[in-house]
């Protein structure tokens, strides 16, 4: 009867995901895309990310400092992935009238004395663009504590931190490296902004992620 039983979970669903792939049930609505006409063809587009509120989950190692604070709190990484610095964020995102358009997942790893940073930034209606980059482990705690923050404590004030630099013609800064959908074979550049208002007393950040791209077709 059991064998019976699992035969029939398999079969049913299997006649679910056929025919969802037939007959899609949801169709997402397209969102106007805030996006500016750059020179030579491109496109800027900023997303945003409010804090602590469109935090849906964050798990890491300490050496990553405050923002590898796990939440939900009950969130521990599997012991096979606590040996080296790493790092996973999950955001909703929004544009720039403040409308949550989508969701963002951030992947740190420290392989050596930088970090590596990867962005995967999905529009349900639009597709997925791809973003990496390099970050200084714990630049930001370090930012907080040389205005005033204090580790452990509650703090308040006003910090405009570059995640990933803003590109110039010296530095590179952050890259688009393509996607899905609308996104596909895109190339170009972005910056991280975090912009943090406070820190609370179980070192929660409150503040703006702002990520600023601009894209190219075809680099």
């Amino acid at each position: 009867m059991k064998a019976v039983f699992a035969i029939g979970v398999v079969i049913g669903l299997a006649g679910v995901l056929a025919g969802a792939g037939l007959f899609p049930w949801i169709d997402h609505p397209r969102l106007p895309s805030r996006t500016q006409v750059v020179a030579n063809g491109g496109r800027a587009e900023q997303f945003v990310v409010r804090l602590p509120v469109d935090k849906i989950a964050t798990i890491g190692t300490r050496e990553l400092g405050v923002r590898a604070n796990p939440y939900p709190a009950s969130a521990v990484l599997p012991e096979d992935l606590q040996a080296e610095p790493l790092l996973l964020e999950h955001f909703k995102v929004r544009d720039t009238e403040g409308s949550v358009i989508g969701v963002a997942v951030r992947h740190t790893t420290s392989p050596g004395q930088g970090a590596a940073t990867a962005w995967a930034i999905t529009v349900p209606s639009r597709g997925t663009l791809r973003l990496a980059g390099t970050e200084e482990p714990a630049g930001l705690d370090a930012a907080i504590a040389a205005v005033g923050g204090v580790e452990n404590q509650s703090w308040a004030g006003d910090l405009r931190f570059a995640m990933t630099a803003e590109p110039t013609e010296e530095a590179r800064g952050g890259r688009v490296v393509g996607g899905s959908g609308e996104f596909s074979g895109l190339g170009g550049a972005y910056s991280e902004t975090w912009l943090i208002t406070g820190v609370g007393e179980d070192g929660e950040l409150r503040g703006t992620i702002e990520l600023s791209t601009v894209t190219y077709q075809g680099l």
